[in-house]
């Protein structure tokens, strides 16, 4: 009979660039699977792992299914004890019994870090505009970087390449950071990953090139994709945006 289902683990050799943890056998040869969720698997890490290799919460797979099944781990404010539900940047983590929150965030080397934050930023998180649709009665869709939409009224207020700052889990629009210039952007890809600048000017791109955003970064200037710079902040972020050691 055949294989009903998909698989449930992944070989940490060949385990997606964005899983920070030991690739080799002394550690286990197998991890959990990213299954469906807000992040594409390529971006984001299971809950067994965030738990056991990130947090250090748990020092094994069953302790974290305890944890998981106890519900005792949220991810912005929701619940969730599926132990493949992918967690991304900016998510919020909180683990109920310990009292302790954290953001995935960028660090130097790796695009996810458990970044700690103070409770008061607990219900907040930026989230960037990948795409704004209209959909059927004329109101526009407006969908982020982790699996949300927002139905708008005034469409000509959000861009694509923005960021939203909201609530969570209601998910209610506090404000809009533009990428324009003066604005500060995170770099959240490439070899500036997890780099601060400011928006000197933005770049449109043409049929065979891509658009870009030139940022100020310390004393130097660089030109990085326009989707690999996210807009966190007018003129300072208002929460954890990256990790620096």
């Amino acid at each position: 009979m055949a294989r009903m289902g998909r698989s449930t683990v992944q070989k940490r050799l060949s385990a997606p660039r964005v899983y920070a943890v030991p690739r080799k056998p002394r550690h286990g040869r197998f991890l959990t699977k990213v299954g469906p969720g807000p992040h594409p698997k390529e971006l984001g890490i299971d809950l067994v792992t965030l738990l056991r290799d990130y947090l250090r919460s748990v020092s094994n797979a069953r302790e974290a299914l305890y944890v998981l099944k106890n519900r005792y781990l949220l991810v912005d404010g929701v619940v969730r004890t599926e132990k493949s539900f992918p967690v991304g940047l900016m998510d919020v983590i909180e683990v109920a019994r310990e009292g302790k929150v954290y953001r995935m965030v960028p660090a130097v080397g790796r695009l996810l870090h458990p970044a700690p934050i103070p409770d008061s930023e607990k219900g907040l998180k930026i989230s960037m505009i990948r795409s704004k649709v209209t959909v059927p009665g004329g109101r526009v869709q407006l969908g982020t970087h982790d699996g949300r939409s927002f139905l708008v009224d005034d469409p000509d207020a959000y861009f694509v390449g923005d960021s939203l700052l909201i609530k969570v889990p209601s998910q209610e629009i506090v404000s809009r950071i533009p990428l324009e210039e003066g604005t500060t952007a995170l770099v959240i890809g490439g070899e500036r990953l997890s780099s601060l600048g400011k928006v000197v000017r933005v770049i449109p791109g043409s049929f065979s090139v891509r658009p870009a955003v030139e940022l100020e970064i310390g004393q130097e200037r660089v030109l990085v994709p326009k989707e690999l710079a996210m807009p966190v902040g007018m003129p300072e972020p208002p929460v954890t945006v990256r990790w620096v050691e």
